[in-house]
């Protein structure tokens, strides 16, 4: 797992399985286009603050959040913060 995934995993989840890829992960809250939107996963925990949302809407907030964190380190990178 790449940093950026690690980091928003960590961000939406509180509990995911061990071993799995940041694709795995996202597969496994997503599901198939012809499910419902769930809301629970026995091997998945969200945190709190989203347990409102289905786990499908937080596999977006893990993408955004990804995608913001790599457009960050790119940005600090090409300004010379990071070696």
């Amino acid at each position: 797992m790449t940093h950026a995934e690690e980091f928003a995993i960590n961000e939406w989840l509180s509990d995911y399985p061990e071993g799995k890829t940041y694709e795995d992960i996202i597969d496994m809250m997503v599901g198939s286009a012809d499910e419902n939107d769930e809301w629970i996963h026995d091997e998945i925990s969200v945190w709190q603050t989203v347990e409102h949302f289905t786990l499908r809407q937080v596999a977006q907030f893990i993408e955004d959040t990804k995608k913001h964190f790599e457009s960050t380190i790119n940005r600090m990178k090409q300004e010379g913060a990071l070696a």
